[in-house]
């Protein structure tokens, strides 16, 4: 492939990188958020529940109110009314609120690389689109498939076409990452497209092996 090419397909990974980068930032935020929804609420219940006499009384039910709105408006419209024990399960580590942002995450990383990134590397190299195969998005892709169609689960068959992230999940097993497992999607898309990379850098002095990748970056000039 001939140098402009290169450069343009560079562009796209770039672009792609960058994408995924962000994701892991929207990973790690969300977890901040989740931790402080559940600290907040925890340091809250005491004091709702604390007695108001001399007399002491079993602490009742708390609720939170959860709006996108305003809450000091006097219409405001509460989209969601959640006991204070279910609110601090959800928001615990590993909880459904962060298996709900990783299952969204592999989702949006899967499409935006299917649908997006390698039509357009496809286009460059002059091929078909499913002739660009990397084990990890096809991984990927079977992990996505679960978390739309089967709830989650990644059935036996489906299992067994796995490359690459087999100890990321179980089949017949509803999708539960760890944070460590949520870094490792990150690592292996990472590795995918360093494999990419190296089709055109590969034979260079000093080229990076893939299996040793964990991050990547494509500076504006086209290293890497």
């Amino acid at each position: 492939m001939d140098h402009e090419k290169i450069s343009a397909e560079l562009d796209v990974l770039r672009e792609f990188i960058d994408f995924v980068n962000r994701q892991v930032g929207v990973y790690c935020d969300c977890l901040s958020g989740f931790q402080g929804n559940k600290v907040r609420m925890e340091r809250q219940i005491p004091r709702v529940q604390r007695p108001t006499s001399r007399r002491i009384v079993d602490g009742q039910p708390v609720v939170a109110y959860v709006s996108v709105e305003d809450p000091s408006r006097p219409d405001i419209v509460h989209h969601r009314i959640i006991r204070a024990d279910e609110f601090i399960n959800v928001n615990a580590e590993g909880a459904f609120n962060e298996q709900q942002i990783c299952w969204a995450i592999i989702v949006f990383i899967f499409s935006t690389w299917d649908e997006e990134i390698r039509p357009r590397i496809a286009a460059i190299r002059g091929i078909k689109p499913d002739d660009i195969m990397l084990n990890e998005m096809g991984d990927l892709r079977i992990l996505r498939k679960a978390i739309i169609h089967n709830s989650g689960k990644v059935s036996a068959k489906e299992y067994a076409k796995l490359k690459v992230m087999t100890d990321l999940c179980q089949p017949n097993t509803p999708l539960a990452f760890r944070h460590d497992e949520m870094h490792a999607v990150f690592v292996h898309v990472k590795r995918g497209i360093g494999r990419l990379i190296n089709e055109h850098f590969g034979h260079l002095p000093g080229a990076p092996d893939p299996a040793s990748i964990i991050g990547v970056a494509i500076s504006r000039n086209g290293q890497t």
